[in-house]
């Protein structure tokens, strides 16, 4: 989603690295790409048969993170640096097979320059739910090679084989922002015995400062103030070593350290995440401030994970999917849904985890007053009417509609909760009716009975004003038992009074209370 900011800057000449050969057309960057977990080497092949190599592999995180920052990297060390990666498991990503056959020829130095990747072929085919075959339609590579490829030659989309999962017409990018680093089903119970509490955890309070904003950059800003507002994260990324090639971790932890050591309502630029932003989608353009609220954590979870990896044995290795990051201590949940089956009267039960809600608005009531976040939870939790065929898992009776009711089974530390003010179809509009923020909230009647530390007080906002095509985002968090409004580099302390009468909000984040 495309929300152009209100800004009246120009945006800035950026003079960006070279990395394919002139003859290739420069185009748009993808919007953001959300890498969703895959537990199993489902499959595997080389890319096209591309010749691996017989010697033990034992590249790192950092050899890789290198190699693509690198400016004059030559073809060479592209061919042995992907002969090398093509060789690990965990074959999870799609690459069309014509441009998979066009790269590997290139890299045998016998063809042409392969352009960028053309994943649209593939994603067209699975809209049209076409069928896709291994090694006719695609091929199958790692993570890693992925991430080179789609640095060096752009392109995309990306594509993993979990994606077959989810047969859905929407597109497949936001489909896996709503599942971001999602973990197996079989560890939830095991990653949840584990979560600490907030009030377990260390904190640091920072400075209050605003955030320059160069050009479009309020989506930006919003997030990282909604982020910087919560003392727990701040501790994590400031205690815990942060390697140079934790490309997000380090920035974010440079900015931290930024607003360390300025004073009250100093202006700090983050320039070094914004570079580290810039080398995955187009930053100049306006962005939907959920969505990359998901990518930033997602990255953070991803770069922990492996500097976790990293960190283990062989043996500990075995078990790590059992193991947990402090992203998921934060902000993981999990819903489970109940359906009766009217035949046999048995309950089948999904569950599924979250990092966000996304709530949809209800519409006013005959009586036109305004909606409350309890009222929008109320909607989105009541019993809903599940067309399109469901089977039932013990008695096999088939049902072209069923009642579904959903419940809470693990309660987050930090709730997200988004509005759907943006409408895209059957008519691009933004949805204006207002909705008050709850000061407090308690969801223990959307929440399994197991489900105890049920209530939460309201510490940050995003704020969208104007319209689906034009408007600008604005923060309001809770810093050291104060609200503030983050406007960019603009800073104001609100009264509860001025809290309670904004209604124009589109993201929250709700902190459970220590009581």
């Amino acid at each position: 989603m495309f929300i152009c900011c209100k800004s009246n800057k120009k945006p800035k000449v950026v003079q960006t690295q070279t990395q394919i050969p002139p003859l290739q057309s420069q185009t748009k960057q993808p919007k953001y790409q959300i890498r969703t977990s895959n537990d199993q080497d489902q499959h595997s092949t080389n890319l096209t048969n591309m010749e691996g190599t017989n010697d033990k592999i034992n590249l790192s995180l950092q050899e890789v993170e290198k190699f693509i920052l690198h400016d004059k990297k030559t073809l060479e060390q592209e061919r042995e640096l992907v002969t090398k990666l093509i060789e690990l498991p965990e074959k999870s990503h799609l690459i069309e097979f014509n441009w998979a056959i066009a790269y590997t020829n290139y890299i045998k130095n016998a063809g042409l320059h392969p352009g960028e990747i053309t994943n649209k072929i593939l994603y067209d085919k699975y809209k049209a739910k076409e069928e896709l075959i291994l090694d006719k339609d695609y091929v199958l590579v790692n993570d890693q090679v992925w991430n080179v490829l789609v640095n060096i030659y752009k392109g995309g989309p990306m594509m993993t084989i979990n994606d077959f999962d989810r047969r859905s017409e929407i597109n497949i990018l936001d489909q896996s922002l709503k599942v971001f680093a999602s973990p197996s089903m079989n560890d939830l119970d095991i990653k949840q015995a584990k979560i600490r509490h907030l009030k377990q955890m260390s904190i640091k309070e920072l400075q209050i400062v605003g955030l320059e904003n160069e050009i479009y950059f309020c989506y930006l800003n919003s997030v990282l103030q909604c982020l910087m507002g919560i003392p727990q994260l701040n501790f994590y990324f400031l205690i815990s070593s942060q390697s140079e090639c934790k490309l997000f971790s380090y920035a974010y932890s440079l900015l931290l350290r930024k607003a360390s050591k300025v004073h009250y309502k100093a202006r700090i630029v983050a320039k070094e995440l914004i570079k580290v932003l810039q080398k995955h989608f187009s930053i100049y353009e306006m962005h939907d401030s959920s969505e990359l609220l998901l990518f930033i954590l997602d990255k953070f979870k991803e770069e922990i994970s492996i500097n976790n990896t990293l960190q283990m044995n062989q043996l500990q290795q075995c078990s790590f999917k059992q193991s947990i990051t402090f992203i998921d201590e934060l902000f993981h949940g999990q819903l489970t849904s109940f359906i009766k089956c009217s035949d046999c009267n048995k309950i089948s039960q999904r569950q599924d985890p979250f990092y966000d809600l996304s709530l949809p608005l209800v519409g006013k009531n005959f009586m036109q007053r305004k909606l409350t976040i309890q009222e929008c939870l109320s909607n989105y939790f009541k019993e809903e009417m599940i067309d399109g065929g469901w089977t039932c898992s013990f008695c096999n009776q088939k049902f072209r509609s069923i009642k579904r009711r959903l419940k809470i089974s693990f309660a987050p530390n930090i709730l997200v909760l988004q509005l759907k003010r943006f409408q895209i179809y059957p008519l691009q509009k933004k949805i204006k009716e207002p909705v008050f923020a709850d000061m407090e909230l308690n969801i223990k009647n959307f929440c399994v009975s197991e489900v105890l530390d049920t209530k939460y007080e309201l510490h940050s906002m995003i704020v969208h004003s104007g319209s689906i095509d034009q408007g600008h985002y604005v923060a309001v968090v809770k810093r050291n038992q104060n609200f503030y409004l983050f406007n960019d580099d603009e800073i104001e302390r609100l009264s509860l009074n001025q809290i309670n009468r904004i209604d124009s909000a589109y993201l929250f984040m709700y902190h459970r209370k220590s009581d």
